[in-house]
C-alpha cells in the first residue's frame, strides 16, 4: 500500500499476522519507498510502527463512515 493513501481513522490489515488495525498517525521516514505507520490493533491496547507495505487497506463497506464506510463496531 502506498503510504500517500493511508489517513489517519482508516481500517487495515496487517498482512504479517492478518490482524485488522486503525492508523493512528501519519506515515514517517524510513526509506524512499517505505515509510513507517503508527497502528493500533483493534480490541487491544498494542501500538506498533508498520512497514507500510506490509499494510493493507480494508474494502470501503469496511471502513468508518468518516471514511466513507458504514462499518460501526456498537
Amino acid at each position: 500500500m502506498k503510504s500517500k493513501y493511508l489517513q489517519i481513522g482508516m481500517r487495515v490489515r496487517n498482512l504479517n499476522n492478518d490482524k485488522t488495525a486503525l492508523v493512528v498517525g501519519r506515515p514517517e521516514y524510513y526509506t524512499p519507498r517505505a515509510k513507517l505507520v503508527r497502528i493500533k490493533y483493534e480490541n487491544s491496547t498494542r501500538y506498533e510502527y508498520m512497514i507500510s507495505t506490509m499494510l493493507d487497506v480494508l474494502p470501503l463497506e469496511e471502513q468508518y463512515p468518516a471514511h466513507g464506510g458504514t462499518y460501526s463496531n456498537v
